[in-house]
């Protein structure tokens, strides 16, 4: 199988298009609703995610690297001087692990390196490819390959054989490989030489940006930290030249945020003011008094793990002041403020944050002030609210904590609640803690991994917290990697959860479709196992679990306008309709599901243009047998005779003659 076919499933895919790869700020990115229950999700529409200001690219991480994607990562590139050594070992070994700090330009330092030795494609692999993947998979000559921040998922040491075997799979292929990964790890390997990444000053990149006695570039270097990821430094001076002001084109950083954050923090703060701001952290727009309800909830749960010590009564004391809290929760210094938003035609007074990078600065504080009893309060109160229902406003909270402290969101939150401890709810809570993951660049592969975990080791319900995971956000970053955890555990599962691997299937199609226009990815693995079946005909349980999935796939809704996945995709890859028809035929010819499918077909064409409708007659009829063409045309006819829609008669009628057309130029059915 070519590099190029892995990526997509057939060949020449996954080719990402400029709106694929796209650098943005403050964007709304949709994700996708598939949960048992309701979601918790006070003061807005669920479905919409803010990225919380912060540029960055969106898309798939894996696959064909986009030619825009190219120029931004290597435009006004700084070569650093450890560049010279992990070039000579990528010409002399075609394979070069470089590590060091997140933020130090190791992404861009390995397109960089690639694109000087070579001119055909570049290829991004799944951060979460393992040796043993890397040295069994097919490379192609002059193209290179990336792994961008590899995540650690050996279950036993790596042995200088396998990389051994990396190297030799690579060299031989006349391909180049370059591995990154966050931290310096250690040596595993001496057949693959390490470089460990220097980190250059904020000055030197902002330098290759702007002008040179740009009065900018000097307040920048001051305002900045000396260790600013590369892309952020890009990005500020991007904003800068494109004629932003030098204020508003650091507030999506959260420089100015963080000072604030860290300057509240550095004065005495009493034990409620400390639970308000963790309150308002997990939990955001709230009515004052709902906000007071759960920070009551909080203190009870503090109280059980970090009592107050007991104190002696005053003697002569007055009588209690009753607290203004609500004035003094908003008084000088405060990070919160009130605003207020119309819930259900009534306005409405909510507490948020003065910023909203605070938020997440907030956190971070919190996480290296505070000790472990104030944490496990924290946990306890978390899964006492998501028990009462998912809550996609403490999943966001949790995502951006897992910024900080990744270790701590997945062992007291994603862990147990993939073991089903709190039903439907922790699951899809885990779910959306997953997905926000996704929106950084920190955290996306930490949630591969752990999902990876899932699908390959763990229990029935990790498993199916797998699935639900990876037919959202997940799928819509790491598409290839989704595409086939998901099939495998669609094939390995119980018959007694076939039903939800299979709509997991069909929610994966419709994100990939509606999010990042790489449908063709499901619809490519479909083609290939039905051209399997012709070649080793299947047990009749396979035959009718892809038989599902296909009929799952053609009807399955989504996006922002909840429009058929299918048609979403015939109208954006117009250049795929043969893998359209193929599958589509596959459930026509199948004559107890073809009632079925013949609905799911005119379900389809209602939104289509006619000459739409033409092209995909022409693809069914290329992609069916002639002898199943009349009994197509029957079941047609018989459903336009039962049903009363004149609007849908003409678009029947477009398919039906096409179909007529394409008998007769085949001839006579036998």
């Amino acid at each position: 199988m070519t590099a190029a076919a892995e990526n997509e499933g057939t060949p020449g895919e996954h080719e990402a298009s400029p709106e694929d790869e796209r650098l943005v700020a403050g964007v709304k990115i949709d994700v996708l609703n598939m949960f048992h229950k309701g979601v918790h999700a006070p003061g807005g529409v669920f479905g919409s995610v803010d990225s919380g200001g912060r540029g960055r690219r969106f898309g798939p991480d894996t696959g064909k690297i986009d030619s825009q994607d190219l120029r931004h990562a290597l435009d006004h590139y700084v070569v650093p001087p450890c560049q010279a050594l992990a070039e000579k070992w990528l010409i002399d070994d075609h394979v070069v692990i470089i590590g060091g700090l997140r933020g130090s330009g190791k992404r861009a330092a390995a397109l960089s390196m690639l694109r000087g030795r070579t001119a055909g494609p570049l290829i991004a692999l799944s951060p979460v490819i393992t040796p043993d993947e890397l040295a069994t998979r097919a490379y192609e000559r002059d193209h290179g390959y990336l792994v961008a921040d590899q995540v650690d998922t050996a279950k036993e040491a790596d042995t200088d054989f396998k990389w051994a075997a990396v190297r030799d799979a690579v060299r031989e292929a006349g391909a180049y490989l370059v591995i990154t990964r966050t931290a310096d790890a250690p040596e595993a390997s001496g057949s693959v030489k390490h470089v460990f990444w220097e980190h250059l000053g904020a000055e030197v990149v902002l330098r290759a940006h702007l002008a040179e006695d740009s009065e900018t570039l000097r307040e920048l270097v001051e305002l900045l930290p000396a260790d600013c990821p590369m892309s952020d430094l890009a990005d500020v001076a991007a904003r800068v030249n494109a004629g932003e002001p030098l204020r508003e084109a650091l507030r999506y950083l959260n420089v100015a945020s963080a000072q604030s954050v860290r300057e509240w923090f550095e004065q005495s703060r009493t034990r409620r003011e400390g639970l308000e701001i963790a309150t308002l952290a997990f939990m955001t727009e709230l009515s004052e008094r709902e906000f007071e309800a759960r920070l009551a909830l909080l203190e009870a749960q503090l109280d059980a793990f970090l009592p107050l010590p007991e104190q002696e009564p005053v003697e002569g004391g007055g009588e209690p002041v009753l607290e203004q809290s609500r004035a003094r929760r908003l008084g000088p210094g405060s990070l919160m403020k009130t605003e207020t938003v119309i819930r259900e035609q009534t306005a409405v007074r909510v507490l948020v944050f003065k910023d909203p990078g605070y938020r997440a600065c907030v956190l971070a504080e919190l996480s290296k002030r505070l000790p472990t009893p104030f944490w496990d309060a924290i946990k306890a109160w978390i899964h006492q609210l998501v028990g009462e229902g998912a809550h996609f406003d403490i999943a966001r909270g949790l995502a951006l904590l897992a910024e900080t402290d990744a270790v701590e969101v997945e062992q007291s939150y994603l862990a147990p609640w993939s073991r089903g401890e709190l039903g439907d709810e922790g699951r899809d809570t885990a779910a959306i803690v997953l997905w926000l993951m996704c929106f950084d660049e920190a955290t996306a592969p930490v949630a591969l991994r752990i999902v990876r975990g899932w699908a390959m080791f763990g229990s029935r319900e990790q498993r199916l917290t797998a699935a639900l995971a990876l037919s959202g956000e997940l799928a819509a970053r790491f598409p290839t990697e989704a595409v086939r955890r998901v099939w495998k555990l669609l094939e390995q599962g119980a018959d007694a959860d076939a039903e939800a691997y299979v709509e997991a299937f069909a929610m994966l199609f419709a994100t990939l479709v509606h999010e990042t226009n790489n449908g063709a990815i499901v619809l490519g693995l479909l083609v290939r196992v039905l051209d399997d079946f012709e070649v080793r005909p299947p047990p009749l349980r396979k035959r009718e679990l892809v038989t599902k999935a296909i009929l799952s796939v053609l009807d399955v809704r989504g996006g922002p306008h909840y429009q058929l996945g299918i048609c979403e995709f015939i109208r954006a890859r117009p250049d795929r309709l043969d893998l359209v028809a193929r599958v589509w035929a596959a459930v026509l010819r199948s004559r107890p599901h073809r009632r079925d499918a013949v609905h799911a077909l005119l379900r389809c064409i209602d939104p289509l243009q006619p000459e739409q409708t033409r092209r995909l007659g022409e693809a069914l009829a290329d992609a069916m047998p002639a002898a199943e063409l009349v009994p197509l045309r029957e079941s047609l006819d018989v459903v336009r005779q039962r049903r009363k829609r004149s609007d849908q008669d003409a678009l029947i009628d477009v398919l039906l003659e096409t179909l007529q057309n394409r008998r007769n130029t085949e001839g006579p059915t036998p």
